[in-house]
């Protein structure tokens, strides 16, 4: 079994067969539960969670047995057990391992790390990648109660994306690595490093005035949106790229004047 919470929530059950389980307060039960895999999570948490900005019904109780009632059928057993369990409060989701995407974006991710730590970059670009190509959509879409898982696995998503054209331009490949940095700083522009990556990336290039303008963007978003200068990566990324770009432009000129 697998199950997706990068993306609409899904369960991935034998046989290749997928449940979609949409928007309803039983999705909202599995989510909150998919949460804290193989955590006891209180009653009250998954009612506040379930009924989120609106007030439980006195029948919550009885409902969020239903709610999980549900949800075990829907769940294959596990060598006989119920992948739900209860005790008096609280309920537990087991989950074993390589089984939720969001864990295995973790596994990759540290690993990752690792490679980068021992200058691996080629490992490192294998697990940063495979870990990006788990991602289907926005994470819990349409479980409004885990937006604040929601938003940390967003940003999660946005540094792995980071780190990977930083891996990408450590190995030399300025291609891959432009390309990688030109999408995350269109989707995410207050990601300082990236931008010092990206001008890096296009000076290697030779595309000076594409980095230079690169430098330019970045400096306006950092002081229309956040009120700062570029900090010392992004300012000597520039520097470097404006000291080839003045090289060129006088080797051209002496090449003229000698033609």
């Amino acid at each position: 079994m697998l199950f997706h919470v990068l993306g609409p929530l899904e369960v991935h059950g034998r046989g290749g067969y997928v449940h979609r389980l949409g928007r309803g307060k039983a999705a909202t039960v599995l989510a909150t539960l998919l949460q804290h895999p193989n955590a006891w999570v209180a009653r009250a948490t998954l009612t506040a969670a379930t009924w989120h900005e609106a007030a439980a019904p006195p029948s919550a109780r009885a409902n969020l047995k239903t709610y999980v009632w549900q949800l075990r059928h829907l769940l294959p057993e596990d060598r006989g057990r119920s992948r739900i369990e209860s005790a008096p409060g609280r309920y537990r989701l087991r989950v074993l391992p390589g089984e939720l995407d969001a864990g295995r974006v973790a596994e990759h991710a540290a690993r990752a790390h690792a490679a980068v730590a021992g200058a691996e970059f080629a490992t490192a670009v294998g697990e940063l990648s495979a870990a990006l190509a788990l991602w289907r959509g926005r994470p819990y879409d349409g479980v409004p109660s885990a937006a604040e898982e929601s938003g940390r696995l967003v940003e999660l998503r946005g540094r792995l994306r980071e780190e990977l054209g930083a891996a990408q331009l450590a190995l030399g490949r300025t291609g891959e690595a432009a390309h990688t940095l030109t999408a995350l700083t269109a989707d995410d522009p207050l990601r300082e490093r990236a931008w010092a990556c990206l001008v890096r990336a296009l000076h290697a290039q030779g595309r000076h005035t594409e980095a230079l303008d690169a430098f330019r963007r970045a400096r306006h978003v950092l002081a229309t949106e956040l009120g700062v200068r570029p900090g010392r990566e992004l300012q000597a990324a520039h520097d470097d790229a404006l000291g080839a770009a003045a090289a060129t432009t006088a080797t051209t000129a002496t090449a003229a004047r000698v033609a």
